[in-house]
């Protein structure tokens, strides 16, 4: 019986061509590079090798002809660390005089090298600025390896800041906010409706955070807003005064006079109190629109609120009364389909551009406006065809019925100069041209 074992000594010769194969490759690899074997220790062990230019280092002969690109080169070039980086310091020289030569930049060489061992000359270098620094070639490229926009570091960095500070300029015109304070590398921000915010410019997150949306607060405002337009299309009024969450429920009251609380993510199905099927297309149209004003329970602030209702209006006027709103100076009854959605947009639009900051939500604002409110609904009225403006004395008892306050005719401030409405055949002549 023979024995079919496979002894060490049997290995090691089959082996034995192999690795004689591949010590050729490294030696034939030398070669072409030009570099002397002084000391070899076969295929594992550290081979001690000169190149051509004289350098001396060590390479491990089976890492050497195992791998496609040796030391991460490409192998038309030097494998020689030192060759290698002769090769970069040059090109990286050549940037770097030419860069300096375009901005007028003054090099000095000085006996140093950089810190990172390739061998590269450290400069020191006066900008026309009067900026001193001290440079070398690598520092003619970015961590990306492309070339510098600006050599300078110190005009670099001016150029950053300036590039920031224009930013926060324009965003200033966009938005109408003001600097509070201004620093070195950074701007105090307040937003028109009051909110701080701080603006850096010395780094790249910093200036891309410098963009009109950059206030978290109006954002939320303006989420606000589209959830009331989202839930005036189902003939729901938001008693909310501010934005709360996606998920969370807020007051609110349907045209039917139910209240219940509104989820804006779950706001198809509407009135939980309502049939449901309702809200196809039977909702009534917002056809009132008002403006009243008093002291705000809620700010504790003399408050002017322009809005739209359905039918009469007496219910949310009444809602207002509680709030402590309870000076009606304006009630527009029968207005045609969407003509108050129209001038409520209006209206908002119009106190925006002159300034106006609400109080609270997005339909509250100082007392003070409310000339302008007027104003704006007249000149909205104006504009319309076919219609024509009138001023008329309101029945003080349907104002006291409105508010809900019959037994105490004191509460009432009517404004007779101010309060104009707008005949009904008025509305009824150009209905068709608003539909």
């Amino acid at each position: 019986m023979t024995d079919s074992r496979v002894e060490p000594w049997d290995v090691h010769a089959e082996a034995a061509p192999h690795i004689s194969a591949l010590l050729n490759l490294f030696h034939q690899a030398c070669q072409r590079q030009g570099w002397t074997i002084t000391e070899g220790r076969g295929l594992t062990g550290w081979t001690e090798v000169q190149c051509s230019a004289g350098h001396e280092f060590s390479v491990t002969a089976l890492d050497l002809v195992t791998t496609p690109r040796p030391f991460g080169l490409d192998p038309s070039e030097s494998w020689c660390k030192k060759c290698y980086n002769a090769v970069w310091v040059a090109e990286c020289l050549v940037r770097l005089e030419s860069a300096a030569q375009a901005e007028g930049i003054k090099l000095t060489a000085t006996d140093e090298r950089d810190e990172f061992g390739e061998g590269h000359v450290v400069f020191a270098a006066t900008c026309p600025k009067g900026h001193r620094s001290q440079l070398s070639g690598r520092d003619a490229r970015s961590w990306r390896g492309e070339p510098v926009d600006i050599l300078c570091p110190g005009c670099r960095v001016a150029a950053r800041a300036a590039e920031g500070f224009a930013k926060i300029e324009q965003v200033l015109r966009e938005t109408r906010s003001t600097v509070v304070k201004r620093y070195r590398n950074a701007a105090e921000v307040r937003c028109r409706r009051g909110h701080l915010h701080t603006f850096y410019v010395d780094s790249p997150d910093g200036r891309d955070a410098i963009r009109s949306d950059f206030c978290g607060d109006c954002g939320r405002l303006a989420q606000f807003q589209e959830f009331l337009e989202q839930a005036k299309d189902l003939g729901i009024t938001v008693l909310e005064s501010q934005w709360i969450a996606k998920s969370r429920a807020h007051r609110a009251v349907c045209f039917a006079g139910h209240e219940f609380g509104l989820i804006p993510n779950k706001m198809k199905r509407g009135c939980p109190e309502c049939p449901r099927g309702m809200y196809g297309g039977t909702v009534p149209p917002h056809d009132v629109y008002y403006v009243v004003s008093g002291l705000d329970a809620t700010t504790g602030k003399e408050t002017v609120k322009p809005g739209i209702s359905s039918g009469k209006g007496y219910n949310r006027l009444r809602q207002h009364a509680e709030d402590g709103l309870k000076a009606q100076h304006l009630r527009i009854q029968g207005l045609p389909l969407g003509m108050a959605r129209a001038l409520e947009t209006f209206v908002l639009a119009g106190l925006d551009r002159e300034g106006w900051v609400s109080t609270r939500g997005v339909e509250y604002f100082p007392a003070a406006a409310l000339t302008d409110v007027i104003d704006l609904v007249g000149e909205w009225f104006t504009d319309q065809p076919g219609l024509s403006t009138r001023p008329i004395v309101v029945d003080a008892g349907d104002i006291l019925e409105a508010a809900g306050t019959t037994g105490s005719p004191d509460v009432v401030d009517l404004d007779v100069d101010t309060a104009v409405v707008f005949d009904s055949d008025d509305l009824r002549a150009v209905a068709a041209l608003t539909r």
